[in-house]
């Protein structure tokens, strides 16, 4: 009978370290986001973030890469007429935040000490916001927005998204019905940009 134990394949090690600080997050918050606390959660040995993830900062950075590219998804829906698009886009913000709190987390909420994305991670979040910045092309091209940059456009309606969210995470939103009250905060936005 042999004594050693068969290996856990490392792309499993991979996906339960991700499962793991996600929910780590999610649960404890980035207060406790510690390499041991990430291992212990996945069952894992400490030195398997730092073979697997380079460590706490790999974790991190996979988390906001999957998080970007995800919210990129979220921004480039294309049902129908541009304007609604864009009114959705701005509904699809919020779904996704609330839904992705721990990679919401890490992408905007919390600096974690240390943490620097990478030139390819940060192209990442870039494509997001460029995504965003094309659905307002397409607006302008029906007619909406006509003085304005894209580029400004976009930003107003991604802080606008942002500060409301984020006040929801923070269970500082004071409103009667958050989500009826969203809309019509993105409503009265794309509105007054007109």
């Amino acid at each position: 009978m042999s004594d050693h134990h068969t290996r856990t394949p490392s792309a499993r090690i991979g996906a339960d370290v991700r499962e793991a600080a996600l929910g780590l997050l999610g649960d404890e918050g980035p207060d406790h986001f510690t390499v041991r606390a990430i291992a212990a959660r996945a069952g894992v040995a400490p030195m398997a973030l730092y073979n697997h993830f380079d460590g706490k900062n790999g974790v991190l950075e996979a988390i906001w890469i999957e998080g970007f590219e995800l919210l990129r998804d979220c921004v480039s829906l294309r049902r129908g007429a541009s304007l609604e698009d864009l009114h959705d886009v701005g509904l699809a913000y919020r779904r996704f935040a609330l839904e992705h709190r721990a990679h919401y987390t890490v992408m905007f909420m919390h600096r974690f000490v240390g943490f620097e994305p990478s030139l390819e991670a940060s192209h990442v979040a870039a494509r997001a916001f460029e995504a965003l910045v094309n659905q307002v092309e397409r607006a302008q091209d029906d007619g909406h927005f006509a003085r304005r940059r894209a580029g400004d456009v976009a930003q107003m309606l991604w802080a606008t998204c942002h500060g409301y969210v984020s006040l929801e995470i923070l269970d500082v939103n004071f409103a009667h019905a958050a989500a009826e009250t969203y809309r019509d905060l993105i409503d009265g936005l794309l509105r007054g940009l007109k």
